[in-house]
């Protein structure tokens, strides 16, 4: 039978039309900055039941469900971030480099940050290194300016072996991005601000919002080996909850706003001039970005 005359043309129409995104968001994060001069490193535990405590109350009170569970020191890790010296090529391109050493063994994250979700989900990221992950997620904060501010992060996280000191120990992982964005292999990359970060991670309480159950985690950052008195740098609370589908219901993402904002309601606890973790590494040394 011969083709019909209007179908070649389609056809052509078809092969050649650009692939047309429509950005699954399979991870919600909601996080606020605590003030650190609420914690030490010796009463970090009694410190972070007490701040559970008060958001138990508080979002129990607001969203009618149950929020269960006890605070565990969940992770001790060594956290880094590289950049290129004098010019922050990867900031500049809207990119973070994250190196994290956890009982000695080493995964990097390349992620890339837009409050346009299309526009994050276009940037490749895609990594050859075996059990490499990747994801699309919202990252939902608040400060003195604004009570609800959406960033989406497209990331991916990868086993390292490699030494980190070049922009080769990138494209070694993640061949797109050297594609993209052609940056030099022997570009040097030096960790940001000189800070080496020893990250502690308090979970194990989760809020039921139905559908899901998101996951409250403590985040503390101090510089280097804490000493007994010593106050975190860094100090923060999130929740979070994940769907490999985004096929999130309505209840779900309202009762998880509504959490948000009995969260903000801790004003003893929360720092409304704060930084996000990534500026404040930023800014910790001025001089690290300027020529």
């Amino acid at each position: 039978m011969p083709t019909a005359r209007w179908f070649l043309p389609l056809l052509a129409c078809l092969v050649s039309a650009p692939a047309i995104a429509n950005p699954d968001v399979t991870s919600r994060e909601y996080k606020l900055m605590l003030d650190p001069a609420r914690f030490t490193h010796a009463t970090e535990a009694a410190t972070v039941a007490a701040l559970l405590q008060d958001a138990e109350t508080a979002i129990e009170q607001a969203i009618d469900r149950d929020v269960s569970g006890s605070p565990v020191l969940d992770k001790q890790r060594d956290v880094r971030y590289f950049d290129t010296p004098g010019t922050c090529r990867l900031r500049g391109l809207g990119y973070s480099f994250r190196e994290r050493v956890e009982n000695g063994d080493s995964e990097v994250s390349l992620k890339f940050r837009s409050p346009d979700r299309y526009i994050a989900d276009f940037e490749d990221l895609d990594s050859d290194t075996a059990g490499a992950e990747t994801k699309l997620e919202a990252d939902i904060g608040a400060n003195a300016h604004t009570d609800f501010r959406v960033v989406y992060g497209h990331s991916t996280k990868a086993p390292n072996t490699r030494n980190i000191n070049e922009v080769h120990d990138i494209n070694e992982h993640f061949p797109d991005f050297e594609r993209d964005h052609d940056l030099d292999d022997d570009l040097p990359l030096a960790v940001v601000g000189n800070l080496d970060i020893r990250e502690h991670v308090y979970s194990g309480v989760e809020i039921d919002l139905g559908q899901h159950d998101a996951g409250i985690d403590v985040t503390l950052w101090y510089p280097g080996t804490p000493a007994s008195g010593q106050a975190p740098l860094v100090a923060e609370i999130s929740f979070k909850y994940e769907d490999g589908s985004a096929d999130y219901t309505r209840k779900v993402v309202q009762r998880a706003r509504t959490t948000f904002r009995a969260l903000q309601t801790l004003t003893e606890w929360i720092d409304p001039d704060s930084r996000t973790k990534t500026r404040f590494v930023y800014e910790f040394d001025t001089a690290f970005c300027q020529d």
